[in-house]
């Protein structure tokens, strides 16, 4: 074979096919990689120069060891030189290992909504409260269909609004809000998402002195409450599927609906155990509002503080599970219980429900 005919089949096999491909190919290529490494496409060719330009999709994270001021100064660059023609669906930051100026949260805020944000992350620290106007502006949004907010100031949580009104919302994650009550006295601020499927409350407590939290959403079926102050909550989800608790045992639970879809939940109890004694009783008070469950699992610390008042005559009656298929416990690392205990615990609760089926899961 002829040295020039190699080299011409060796020129043709060098081929860039990939930037053959559509821009919208491309694009959908991109938004798979962090913003970083799609931006950084830009020197690759003239055929990627300014496609970075139109990403609709934005994650910026600070990572161990990484600077703040970089990271803001990057964010600041490409919200700049982005064709602003396109609408950006989907925007996160993640800042909480450094404060972010109010006057940063805010122009991002506001260039989100403008461009009908879809899906938004705001997690960061911030040293003064941030500029409500734009953060109202989210609360209002009918472009939003997941939101997840946690603005954490030096000593205070964030002012929630009194009612939300994001008609196309469907997951809302909150950590370090205050509620706030509404004109009927009622805390009762997610009613009006119609189509919120997914609700996830971390570190939450209240703006005066009302203590009640109302959760009234026919459409939600997934709810997690993490560790907080310590506050009432009163279900109103009669399409309710998996519910969570996590954390510290503080919160008492109420129901004006059987939970009768409800198929999951989880008890996960985390702590030293220093401030347990007597909190027993309101894991079983728990119980017995979600007893249409199917499928029930507890950490083993969750099971330690049941067995604290188990020899107390009068602690209160085990709950009457009514549709219960499984009850799992879960061995956390650095966390050990006897059998003999752990058995005590399920015979306890299942008394009133001999045929549910019982696992004990080691984690690795």
């Amino acid at each position: 074979m002829k040295i020039q005919e190699v080299r011409k089949r060796n020129k043709k096999d060098d081929k860039d096919n990939i930037s053959e491909f559509p821009d919208h190919v491309l694009l959908h290529i991109m938004s798979l990689m962090d913003t970083k490494s799609a931006v950084r496409t830009c020197v690759l060719s003239k055929r990627w120069k300014d496609l970075c330009k139109r990403l609709t999709n934005l994650t910026f994270s600070s990572s161990i060891g990484s600077c703040k001021h970089s990271m803001i100064q990057f964010l600041s660059w490409i919200l700049s030189i982005r064709d602003h023609s396109y609408s950006l669906l989907n925007l996160s930051i993640d800042n909480h290992k450094a404060y972010i100026k109010p006057e940063v949260i805010d122009c991002v805020v506001k260039y989100a909504l403008f461009h009908n944000v879809q899906q938004l992350k705001l997690v960061s620290c911030t040293e003064t409260e941030p500029n409500l106007e734009p953060l109202t502006s989210i609360f209002c949004s009918q472009s939003l269909k997941s939101l997840e907010l946690a603005i954490i100031l030096d000593t205070l949580g964030l002012i929630f609004p009194k009612s939300l009104h994001m008609h196309a919302l469907k997951s809302l994650n909150l950590s370090y809000v205050r509620f706030t009550t509404g004109e009927n006295g009622d805390v009762e601020p997610f009613s009006n998402c119609h189509v919120l499927n997914t609700l996830v409350l971390r570190h939450c407590s209240f703006y005066n002195d009302q203590q009640i939290l109302c959760i009234s959403n026919p459409a939600l079926s997934s709810l997690t409450i993490y560790e907080g102050k310590a506050y009432q909550i009163s279900l109103a989800t009669p399409n309710l599927n998996s519910f969570t608790l996590k954390g510290s045992i503080s919160h008492q639970l109420f129901s004006t609906c059987n939970l009768s879809f409800l198929r999951e939940v989880n008890i996960f109890i985390y702590g030293d155990g220093s401030s347990w004694n007597g909190k027993s009783s309101i894991i079983i008070k728990w119980l017995q509002v979600l007893a249409n469950v199917k499928i029930l699992t507890f950490t083993l610390r969750a099971f330690r503080v049941i067995l604290q008042d188990l020899s107390n005559p009068s602690s209160t009656q085990p709950p009457c599970f009514v549709r219960l298929e499984s009850l799992k416990v879960k061995k956390q690392l650095f966390t050990s219980m006897p059998d003999e205990d752990v058995n005590k615990v399920v015979e306890y609760l299942l008394q009133n429900t001999p045929m549910a089926k019982v696992d004990v899961i080691t984690n690795a």
